[in-house]
């Protein structure tokens, strides 16, 4: 299932020419000397994450920086080809991707510019640890591949490889409410279990090599290292036994040659080949399998859609050929959870600049609202709905989801009594729910609806009680810091922030940025400024997945100077 707007996503994606969830559902246009990048209903910036404009050498921070919109100083730029980098995440962050748009402004236009040279800082620690092997409490290797590899060649097993990190909810989830259930340790029980925590700067070069996009990521492998399946996102323990157990009855095959069947005719490599591409958020190379075989199915048309929107996003001119892309499967798949959003997608093109929105963007959204209605009012109507769906596992959260996006269609009407309503009733359906800390990623993914109901200091309460009870995890310091961060309470964010760098390993750099951010509010300056040596100071500092936090870092230095 998406998961909570409130997480702290910090994944690092590698630049690839694919389309993703979050590709086009950024704006970025120019308002006198001013960068305005605004985001689609139903995703947000993190503002928790780095951004930058970087014109040359100089890192530009935004002058406005919430989960809606980034201001950037653009003064600078001139005829200069400039990088705009940001996080966009979906409101339930299924994913939170880093974003590189490079820009030149052109008779007072910002205009879209490719193929333009990149600066890059070295990399390092670029191998997995070849340390000791140690299990963790459900039998998975922590963090070393290269290791377990060699004992599934021994054994000859298979490898079930999980791609996580401490802050994701679903990879949470499956932590603390799959992985220990008899179901999944029956199924998995012949397979060689390993966990990578993609924070560890030496397993970035891991998530690179198997375009790891979004987590959690379940890889199986042989023992040579090769992809031979791949699952995105949380499953419950019933779920993911019966995918995995399903997968060892077959033989399975590497991607090189599942190539050679599918390009030789054989329709189930080419769906397998899909399946692996749409889960990696290969959206193109899913479509390139699927395209041939001229059957319709969900997975083709979402990857038609996100397809559709990246090139809208890049060239406005494609607009026609992203609305029939939109009314096309809109029409054949009308009853599923994607159509809520694609129907949304499509009013927001009808309507476009224009201040009044046009009766047929109207009729469009309507029509949203009279699914969600007839969802609401039937539970087997809605079991049904939430099947069909490439979205991940909503149970449990089938009414809140629908309610999450009643919101957001109201917000795109403006209607606003009617919107004040869906608030109140998704905030009611929240507290229905039986949350607990001892499932903290069913909670955190239940955040996102808190926030979205206008009860965000319900969610904060909840971050608290988890801090409670994981006083030894820097995650839950980091996110109350955030909060109170971005609401200029810096006497409260201040003790969270130097507790969260006292505990972080992973992140220290990150959380080390954030503690300078909090002292400067202060006006704390010296204080902010040995902060920030010391961050650069760290190895992490030279790692290229952190190039723009430092960056930020350096931006953030040159602003304490200024004072």
């Amino acid at each position: 299932m998406k998961t909570s707007a409130l997480i702290l996503s910090l994944i690092v994606f590698s630049s690839q020419v694919f389309a993703r969830l979050s590709d086009g559902k950024a704006h970025l246009k120019l308002k006198g000397t001013q960068i305005i990048a605004s985001v689609d209903q139903g995703f947000h910036f993190n503002k928790d994450a780095p951004a930058a404009l970087v014109i040359g050498s100089d890192s530009v921070e935004p002058l406005k920086k919430d989960s809606k919109e980034f201001i950037f100083d653009a003064t600078k730029m001139k005829d200069q080809v400039a990088s705009v980098n940001f996080y966009i995440c979906d409101d339930k962050n299924t994913v939170c991707e880093s974003h590189e748009e490079k820009y030149q402004v052109k008779a007072d236009k910002l205009v879209a510019v490719s193929g333009a040279p990149e600066k890059t800082m070295k990399t390092v620690a670029t191998a997995a640890s070849e340390g000791p092997l140690k299990k963790n409490k459900h039998g998975f290797y922590e963090d070393n591949l290269n290791a377990a590899l060699k004992v599934a060649a021994k054994g000859k097993k298979l490898v079930l490889v999980d791609f996580n990190a401490p802050w994701c909810p679903s990879c949470i989830r499956l932590e603390t409410e799959t992985f220990g259930k008899q179901e999944f340790i029956k199924a998995s029980d012949k397979l060689i279990k390993v966990s990578i925590n993609i924070d560890r700067a030496e397993n970035q070069a891991l998530s690179d090599k198997y375009n790891v996009h979004a987590i959690p990521t379940l890889i199986v492998m042989n023992s040579d290292g090769d992809e031979l399946a791949r699952l995105l996102d949380f499953r419950p323990a019933d779920v993911l036994a019966k995918e995995l157990t399903d997968l060892q009855s077959k033989k399975l095959a590497s991607s090189a040659e599942l190539a050679k069947k599918a390009e030789a005719g054989d329709k189930e490599a080419r769906k397998t080949l899909a399946t692996n591409a749409f889960n990696a958020m290969k959206f193109d190379e899913a479509a390139k399998w699927l395209a041939p075989l001229h059957e319709n199915s969900l997975m083709l048309a979402t990857s038609e859609v996100n397809i559709a929107a990246e090139a809208f996003e890049k060239d406005p001119k494609t607009k026609g050929s992203y609305q029939k892309t939109l009314e096309k499967w809109i029409e054949t798949y009308s009853s599923s959870p994607e159509v809520l959003d694609w129907r949304l997608q499509l009013a927001k093109v009808l309507k476009g600049d224009q201040k009044v929105i046009p009766a047929e963007a109207k009729a469009v959204a309507d029509k949203d609202i009279e699914v969600i209605q007839k969802m609401l009012a039937s539970e087997s109507a809605r079991k049904e709905f939430f099947h069909n769906t490439l979205l991940g596992d909503f149970t449990g959260f089938e009414r809140a989801e629908l309610l999450a996006q009643l919101v957001n269609t109201y917000e795109f009407l403006d209607a606003k009594d009617k919107l004040a309503q869906a608030r109140k009733d998704l905030g009611s359906e929240v507290a229905t729910m039986k949350l607990s800390v001892v499932r903290p990623g069913e909670l955190l993914a239940s955040l996102s609806y808190m926030k979205q109901s206008g009860k965000s200091d319900e969610a904060v309460n909840w971050l608290k009680k988890l801090l409670e009870a994981n006083p030894k995890s820097d995650v839950y310091y980091t996110k109350l810091a955030g909060y109170y961060l971005r609401q200029k309470e810096f006497d409260k964010a201040l003790p969270y922030s130097e507790k969260a760098v006292e505990l972080s390993k992973d992140l220290k750099l990150y959380n080390m940025k954030l503690l300078a951010e909090i002292q400067k509010g202060l006006n704390q300056h010296k204080q902010a400024s040995e902060t920030l040596n010391k961050a650069l100071a760290l190895p992490e500092a030279k790692l290229e997945a952190n190039k723009k936090t430092v960056a930020a870092i350096e931006e953030l230095k040159k602003s304490l100077v200024m004072q």
